[in-house]
Parts: C-alpha cells; sequence; structure tokens
C-alpha cells in the first residue's frame, strides 16, 4: 500500500530531534529536564525560551509562541508549511516521495528541481568570474560604488565574461540548450544559444528557500539599458518574489527587526546594506502586488516604501500604499530630495542622514494628503476648496473616529478651513471611495484551523477532483467557516463552487483570506493526500472540540431537563 503524507511526515519527524535543530539557530543551556534559550522570535535577555525534549515541541514564556519543529522552522526560515519540510528534509537527508496521484506533476518535480540545480551552478559560476583575472571591471565598478568583496560574497554578485562562457560552462556540467532558456539563462539566435546578461554585474535573485530562482543584470558604464532581470519562467514570477529575503532573514537571528523598508531596485538593498543599513528589500520594479505585501508581513508589521524621487517613483509609492496598508502593515513613507534613489542618497549623505529620514518618515494618510495638495494652488480660494473635497474623500476611507478628526484638523491647518466646514464636507460626500481594510489581529492557527482552511480551499476548486462525501458541518464550530462550508453545499450542484464564488466574499467574511493564504502553501504534487489528510484532522480533533463544548454547557446548564438531554448527546458522540 502506498505510503500516506501523513505516515511519511511522522516518519520524517520521528528522525528529528527539535534542540538540534533549534540550536543550530540559537545557544541553548539545559536547566533540569528541559533546554532553553533566548528566544529568536523576540528580543530578550533572559531566557524563556524551552524545549521540552519529551513532547518534542518549543514555547515561549515571554511572547507566547510555540509548537512542534516543523512550525519552527516556519517561524525562523520565514517560509511556508512545505517549506519547511524540504528544509527538515534535506538537512537529515530524506527523500521527500511524490504523493501525486498525477505522473505529471512528478516529471513537472524533477524538470523544476534540475533547473534550480542549473541555476546554482550558474550563480557559482558568475561569481567565480567576479573574483577571478576576468572580473577586475566588474569588481573595479563596485569599487568606485563603495561596495565591498565581503558585501559582494553575501549577495553572491558575479560577472558575466560574454555570450558565449556561460553556455560552454553549463553544457560542460550536462545542462541543455532547451534548459538554459528555459531558466531564461540565454536566448536563442541561428547561430545558437547565447547569455543574455554578457558583459554585465550579476545580482542573484533567491527565494525564501534559498533557491536561486532568476538573476538581475547591470551595465558597468551609462549604456542602456542600465538593468535587466530575467524574463519570468517557470521558476521566477516577479510579483510574487522580493530581492533581499536572505539578508533579513539573516539579520532576524541576530536581533529583532520591527521594520523593513521597501526600495525599488537591487543595488538599492546592496548599497545600504553596505553602509549598515541591513533591513531594506526591493520590489524590483514599481508595480507591488498584493503577494509581495503578504510576503513582507510574515517578517515584520511595520514596512517605510522609499523608492526613487523622481516622479515615476512617486506615483509607484501612491500605489504601492494601499495594498501594504490593505493587508494590515503600518506603512510610513519616505521622500528622497533632489530625484535621488536610496542608493544615490546614501552615498552622497551618509547612512545617519538617511536613517534621519526614516524616522521622520510620513504615515500613509499625511503622506497621501500631502500628495494631495501638490496638485492644487492652496493661495486660491478655489483650489483651496478643491483640495479640501479631495482630502475628506482620502480620509473616508478611515474607519477610527480619532483619526479621522485628527486628519481633519491637518487639513484645516493647511487650508484655513475650519474643522466644522470641513465635518460637513466629510458628511456630505458622495464621492465612491474604496474601503481599505483595517488590519487584523492575527487569527488562530491551530492544526484544526489550518485542516478546515484548506479544506475548505480545496472544495471551492483550489485542489483538483477535491471531494468530501462526509458532512463536516457537525465538526466546523467556528461560524465564518462554517458559514464558507455551508455556501460550499449550496453552490456544489450548481458547479459554481469556484474559487472565484468565494473571492466574492472576502468583503463579507475575513475568514476568506486565511482560507486563500492556507491554500497556497501546499503545492500540487500532494495537494489530493493533503487534503485527505485534513479532513481526518476535521474528524478526528473537530469531534475532541463537539465533546467539550458539550462537557462545558452540561457544567454551566442550570435546567434539570436541558442537563439530561445534553448528557445524552454526550454519551452518544462518544458510542460514536
Amino acid at each position: 500500500m502506498a505510503e500516506v503524507f501523513s505516515e511519511w511526515l511522522e516518519k520524517l519527524k520521528s528522525k528529528i530531534d527539535i534542540a538540534e535543530v533549534v540550536s543550530s539557530y540559537v545557544h541553548l543551556e539545559e536547566k533540569g529536564s528541559r533546554k532553553w534559550a533566548c528566544c529568536p522570535f523576540h528580543h530578550e535577555k533572559t531566557p524563556s525560551f524551552c524545549i521540552h525534549s519529551q513532547t518534542q515541541t518549543y514555547y515561549c514564556f515571554g511572547c507566547h509562541v510555540g509548537g512542534d519543529v516543523i512550525t519552527f522552522v516556519q517561524e525562523i526560515e520565514h517560509t511556508d508549511f512545505m517549506g519547511a519540510v524540504k528544509i527538515l528534509a534535506d538537512k537529515y537527508h530524506v527523500e521527500i516521495p511524490d504523493f501525486s496521484r498525477k505522473d505529471s506533476n512528478a516529471t513537472l518535480k524533477k524538470h523544476k528541481d534540475k533547473l534550480y540545480e542549473m541555476m546554482r551552478d550558474a550563480a557559482a559560476y558568475f561569481h567565480q568570474n567576479l573574483m577571478g583575472d576576468a572580473g577586475k571591471p566588474a569588481r573595479e565598478y563596485l569599487a568606485k560604488r563603495g561596495i565591498s568583496a565581503q558585501t559582494a560574497r553575501i549577495f553572491g554578485l558575479g560577472y558575466s565574461i560574454g555570450k558565449q562562457q556561460l553556455v560552454s560552462y553549463l553544457s560542460s556540467k550536462g545542462y541543455s540548450g532547451e534548459q538554459m532558456q528555459e531558466a531564461g539563462l540565454v536566448d536563442k539566435s541561428q547561430n545558437g544559444c547565447y547569455d543574455t546578461m554578457a558583459g554585465r554585474l550579476i545580482v542573484p535573485i533567491i527565494n525564501n528557500i534559498k533557491q536561486v530562482i532568476a538573476f538581475g543584470g547591470r551595465v558597468l558604464d551609462d549604456s542602456l539599458p542600465k538593468y535587466k532581470n530575467t524574463r519570468e519562467t517557470i521558476l521566477f514570477n516577479k510579483s510574487k518574489e522580493i530581492f533581499g529575503q536572505h539578508s533579513v532573514k539573516k539579520l532576524k537571528l541576530e536581533g529583532p527587526v520591527n521594520e523593513l523598508i521597501m526600495v525599488e531596485g537591487y543595488m538599492d538593498v546592496i548599497s545600504l546594506f553596505q553602509r549598515g543599513v541591513k533591513n531594506a528589500v526591493a520590489s524590483m520594479g514599481t508595480a507591488l502586488t498584493v503577494e509581495q505585501a503578504r510576503l513582507i508581513k510574515r517578517y515584520v508589521n511595520k514596512v517605510i516604501i522609499c523608492y526613487d524621487g523622481d516622479s515615476a517613483g512617486q506615483k509607484a509609492t501612491m500605489r504601492g500604499l494601499d495594498i501594504l496598508y490593505n493587508e494590515g502593515l503600518d506603512v510610513r513613507v519616505v521622500s528622497l530630495p533632489d530625484n535621488l534613489d536610496p542608493d544615490e542618497y546614501v552615498r552622497k549623505y551618509g547612512k545617519d542622514s538617511y536613517l534621519k529620514l526614516l524616522v521622520e518618515a510620513k504615515p500613509l494618510f499625511e503622506h497621501k494628503l500631502n500628495v494631495i495638495a501638490s496638485k492644487y494652488d492652496l493661495t486660491s480660494p478655489q483650489e483651496k476648496g478643491k483640495y479640501a473635497v479631495e482630502a475628506m474623500n482620502a480620509i473616508k476611507v478611515l474607519e477610527d473616529p480619532a483619526m479621522v478628526e485628527a486628519y481633519m484638523g491637518f487639513v484645516a491647518k493647511k487650508t484655513g478651513l475650519s474643522v466644522e466646514t470641513l465635518r460637513r464636507q466629510f458628511d456630505m460626500s458622495e464621492t465612491p471611495v474604496i474601503q481599505i481594510a483595517k488590519p487584523q489581529a492575527k487569527v488562530g492557527m491551530t492544526a484544526f484551523d489550518r485542516a478546515v482552511r484548506y479544506v475548505l480551499y480545496a472544495l471551492f476548486g483550489g485542489v483538483e477532483n477535491a471531494n468530501c462525501e462526509t458532512d463536516l458541518s457537525q465538526y466546523i464550530v467556528d461560524k465564518n467557516q462554517a458559514a464558507l462550508y455551508n455556501l460550499y453545499r449550496a453552490k456544489k450542484d450548481s458547479g459554481q463552487n469556484t474559487l472565484d464564488e468565494l473571492v466574492k466574499e472576502e468583503e463579507n467574511n475575513p475568514e476568506v483570506r486565511y482560507v486563500l493564504d492556507e491554500g497556497s502553501k501546499i503545492g500540487d504534487e500532494i495537494a489530493n493526500q493533503y487534503f485527505a489528510d485534513c479532513v481526518k484532522t476535521i474528524i478526528k480533533e473537530g469531534d475532541k472540540l463537539r465533546k467539550r463544548a458539550l462537557t462545558k454547557a452540561i457544567d454551566n446548564e442550570t435546567d434539570e431537563e436541558a442537563r439530561y438531554i445534553m448528557i445524552s448527546q454526550l454519551a452518544q458522540t462518544k458510542k460514536q
């Protein structure tokens, strides 16, 4: 009988000692039957992070986080469930079997693994070029920009010598031209394959589980285009990645990281890092996406957006604000003077001046109101009135009355209009506005929650051929989760149980965003088996929750007849 994913996972966990895994990140001290450390998830001087070897779990008495070894790796590596499983399987030399029911998925996985291997070899080759004799022009360029050899090593920087050298090297390692082309390393002409980054400084782009997925290239002179990125491929989707994750993850191990600085390009990140500002990441373009915002949220709750000072950069800043805020992030904005980008500013004025700008970063809505004001001549009564109308529309998305009042005062001071006048304008405004969701507190993520959310995702079409004959409504006790399950049952017969239908409910049901997030964590290769395991978890754990709820209700019930009925129900569930 084929091994199921849950059985394989238990075998993997049986080979793992959680203390050994944790000790590779923090120093452990043994006290009695437990091991202790300063928590890697919050800053502290006295150890409150405890390892329970008997149960193979951890718990922090300071920040109240806990879980098993997979949860620990997820949190400390800022990865999803399967990312943590892969890291642990690699560490303990355990092969992950193919749990897919489709041969095509197994083939795809092997194919992608080969491409990842090739990208790693390409990165090593480029870096070797940079450090060798042929890399002198690139090293001189880095020296002019103040980038040290150590920083070049940390970011794995490299150099492409010419059009054919990479092709020859990878061919000697057994990779085909088709594989190189599929990964975006080369283009093809009548004369064969050639390196698209020839003559450029090479910047590897690394995902959240330390795989090289693409490359950026920067010319060494003033020729155009200055920058070139690997096109989107089977490995690389620019809208779902941020540059600089690996350095931020390392920084979080050294101490607390309270905020990230979002810049536009990878050279900004590298330049800031060189000068001691190590908490910067780049969107690799101006169009911020929801996926990138959610990735940032894994690391911090506060982000300072600091794009180029030119007009295109300013417009890009405005486009990204609502996306970041809508994901529950505290958003601040830095406007750089003289049309400088972060790299140019920190080289010209230094680290201390840049940090001062960050301290003075404007809150999201103050920045918005300032940008709106820049479009009007506030010395003109007519223009002043137009500004007031647009400003009131801008703050109408705020649900906190105190914040609305504060920003009315801000606009009143800027325009000279009374708060009473602005309040009347605010109340009478009929201009449609896009509601921005207030940041929501993190909800519970027990194994039962994860199972329910993934099953909902699968049943709404997120997993092909997912079906469950058991009525799960008797086990799902959360009202928002139950509402989605009932919606699925109502839509099932008409074939309308699709992800599109689920997304339509997001405005009315806060659970939807967590269902979609949970669904994105599991790869297609194990989706069907993981779905089946989640159904088992719901039935098993849901039954326990039901009994617990009945027991509590019995204890609190004063009516004898009602107690008798509930005791009968409890006895029936125990028989089942």
